[in-house]
């Protein structure tokens, strides 16, 4: 099971530039892995994937127009 505390440094660095959205999308995932040296945008789909299975995002809409908001409690 993933947690917050077992993220890698790079997901902590990419929550960090995250949690204070109020909405999130595969397109801001791949914007700021961009800056964490991650350009791949299916590697935003797997974070969004990790983050939600650690508890940290919510996942809302289809398949195809998907988006995230930090869980309560998660943005500081």
């Amino acid at each position: 099971m993933t947690t917050a505390a077992s993220l890698s440094p790079r997901l902590r660095r990419l929550w960090a530039l995250l949690r204070d959205r109020p909405a999130i999308t595969t397109s801001d995932i791949h914007t700021a892995n961009r800056r964490l040296g991650a350009p791949k945008r299916t590697t935003a789909r797997a974070d969004a994937d990790i983050l939600c299975r650690a508890g940290l995002l919510v996942e809302h809409g289809p398949t195809d127009g998907r988006w995230y908001e930090p869980a309560s409690g998660t943005a500081q």
